[in-house]
């Protein structure tokens, strides 16, 4: 087991392997540089930028694994929170981000813009109709038709994005 930096990556086949991987280059603290395959975990596909930790363990003789990398910007969750963001390369700062707090809060990019849910966006929308097709029935002079305004936001309701 060895620690070293990320100094760089290619995309490629490790080995003897037939399928193409994240091989990294690690320069370790002893100065000795190697290509070694990043073993993530299961559903995410990362690539860690230049300059990042990485913990790396031999396999075999020939074959080293990177298992576990740091890109050692500083923690910002509370305990039993978790945010998985992106970062700049070399790692300096967070980017996109997306955090799971601890009182059940989905958080997207710091919070910095709100959303609305479709069933209260097109509720309030229709109760609008109503008001303006109701003005249109009313003139100073008290007569007049019932207005014909009618709205259709069904194409923007997202069938993948839901909050509560």
């Amino acid at each position: 087991m060895n620690v070293g930096n990320i100094t760089g990556r290619e995309i490629g086949k490790y080995k003897d392997s037939n399928v193409d991987r994240v091989l990294l280059q690690v320069k370790f603290y002893d100065d000795d540089t190697k290509q070694v395959e990043l073993i993530s975990q299961h559903g995410e596909d990362v690539n860690p930028a230049d300059g990042c930790r990485v913990l790396v363990i031999d396999i075999t003789d020939s074959w080293q694994a990177a298992i576990a990398i740091t890109d050692d910007l500083e923690p910002e969750v509370d305990p039993g929170e978790k945010e998985i963001y992106s970062t700049d390369s070399p790692a300096t700062a967070k980017q996109a981000r997306t955090k799971w707090d601890g009182t059940g809060n989905v958080i997207h990019n710091q919070g910095a813009k709100s959303v609305v849910t479709y069933a209260a966006l097109d509720a309030a929308l229709q109760l609008l109709v109503t008001a303006i097709n109701a003005a249109f029935a009313t003139k100073l002079n008290g007569a007049g038709a019932a207005g014909g305004l009618a709205l259709d936001i069904s194409l923007s309701e997202s069938p993948t994005v839901k909050v509560p």
